[in-house]
């Protein structure tokens, strides 16, 4: 009982300095050689075999030389197991952000693991044999931005909201609770088909019961990104600051439900992250859109290394099983279209070439996660799923893909869609507002999850 106030007290200082940088703890084994990728939309991420699965128990002898990279990020070991609860800590809104952390070299590229396609996504998913849908996640863990956030930001003071209709007008009792689509989110639908819960609630949600922790919560924050700079423009919170709602979260289940227990929900929980789409429409292209493609890769590795960082926070707090969702085509989002849209097709391709760009690098950072040991990692390739269904709408049972569902459909998002009048049926449509998908589009998504929890699980 007195290894733990030293190890919070390490994570702690490592957040606030913001000086935790991706380590890769053991030498990574050879990549499983490649066979013959399925056929892609031009921009998408490429897709390779996935490598061999780290076994838990490695011999300290015959380890495969570690993959070339251009610079090593310094070790950083685990910090010994918590064993004591440190004093609780005050409330979220009298905290202040601890510094970012500096950016870092870009991790060394790593054969990619391909996600899987289903484009009957709406079917609902099997449970597993035997009937034991739990059997292979129990608990959801999400951050990220407004893809992801149940309601969160209704608790803070921002305009990025949307707990107005008509958001949640296909929602359980047809009510708007801040998701930003029309019905359940792809989260929302992953925790249903899974058998864990038919929602996944914000962390911040006043109503929020002890109960629900172990099964899992959100702590995402419409309007934030990887980037501190993007979820301080709309008042979000911050990535980082997501991760410090996650160290309460433990202490909570820790006082619920005993110290080894709260420690093995942890290690077995899913962590979902999805953001980026912010970073790039907010930021990026708001500031540096002329600056060139020099300036656009480095910014590409500043939001790479800032995740990485973050991920070994994770990792440090018990994390094991890691899903990062891709970007979207960003170019072909309504309000690209308005917008920059200069492309035959109506989309901008440099802002579709970015995306896939930041979905490679992101591959790699999946890859690095599954070489170090006891880590399991998934890439869902968003981009791909969407790119077809943009071309192809009649495939997945859409008839609109090039406007939202929400007023005109080519630039209202929030609080601009607040009442204003929506299509007759939003099942049809891509989006629901100028950014956002519908829950017929997060059905697409949610099968790319299924297929990956089962996987990060064998």
């Amino acid at each position: 009982m007195r290894g733990f106030p030293l190890a919070g007290v390490l994570v702690a200082l490592l957040l606030a300095a913001g000086e935790l940088h991706c380590a890769a703890t053991a030498a990574p084994a050879p990549p499983a050689k490649a066979s013959a990728p399925p056929p892609q939309h031009p921009g998408a991420p490429p897709q390779h075999a996935p490598p061999s699965p780290p076994r838990r128990h490695r011999s300290s002898h015959g380890r495969a030389p570690p993959v070339p990279r251009k610079q090593d990020p310094p070790s950083s070991p685990p910090p010994p197991p918590p064993k004591q609860d440190p004093p609780p800590p005050s409330p979220p809104q009298q905290q202040q952000d601890p510094p970012s952390p500096p950016p870092q070299q870009i991790i060394p590229p790593i054969q990619v693991v391909p996600p899987i396609q289903d484009p009957d996504a709406a079917a609902p998913a099997q449970p597993p044999r035997g009937g034991n849908r739990s059997a292979v996640c129990t608990t959801l863990l999400v951050f990220g931005d407004s893809t992801v956030d149940p309601g969160n930001n209704n608790r803070l003071r921002t305009t990025a909201k949307a707990n107005f209709p008509p958001y949640g007008i296909n929602f359980y009792g047809r009510r708007p609770t801040g998701r930003f689509t029309n019905g359940r989110l792809a989260t929302d639908m992953l925790a249903d088909k899974l058998g864990i819960m038919r929602t996944i609630p914000g962390f911040l949600d006043p109503t929020l019961k002890l109960g629900q922790l172990r099964k899992g919560v959100s702590f995402a924050s419409a309007g934030s990104g990887y980037d501190d700079i993007t979820a301080n423009t709309l008042s979000a919170l911050p990535f980082r600051r997501q991760l410090w709602h996650f160290w309460r979260y433990k202490q909570l289940i820790r006082a619920l439900l005993g110290l080894r227990r709260a420690e093995r929900i942890v290690n077995r929980a899913t962590f979902i992250i999805s953001a980026g789409t912010n970073d790039m429409l907010l930021n990026y292209i708001a500031s540096n859109r002329s600056a060139g493609p020099i300036a656009m890769l480095r910014y590409e590795n500043h939001l790479i290394a800032r995740l990485g960082n973050y991920t070994q926070v994770m990792r440090m707090l018990g994390a094991r099983r890691f899903v990062f969702v891709g970007l979207p085509p960003i170019g072909c989002l309504p309000i690209a279209r308005t917008l920059l849209g200069r492309d035959p097709d109506g989309c901008d391709s440099d802002l579709n070439q970015l995306a896939a760009s930041f979905n490679s690098r992101l591959v790699q950072l999946s890859n690095f996660v599954n070489y170090q040991p006891r880590m399991k990692s998934a890439y869902i390739d968003t981009y791909t799923i969407i790119r077809a269904a943009t071309d192809n709408p009649q495939n997945y049972g859409l008839t609109e893909v090039s406007r939202g569902c929400c007023g005109s459909g080519m630039i209202e998002v929030g609080q601009t869609c607040r009442g204003r009048r929506t299509c007759p049926d939003p099942s049809k449509y891509l989006y629901w507002d100028a950014v956002h998908p519908t829950e017929t589009t997060n059905q697409l998504i949610t099968s790319l999850m299924l297929d990956s929890i089962a996987g990060i699980y064998s």
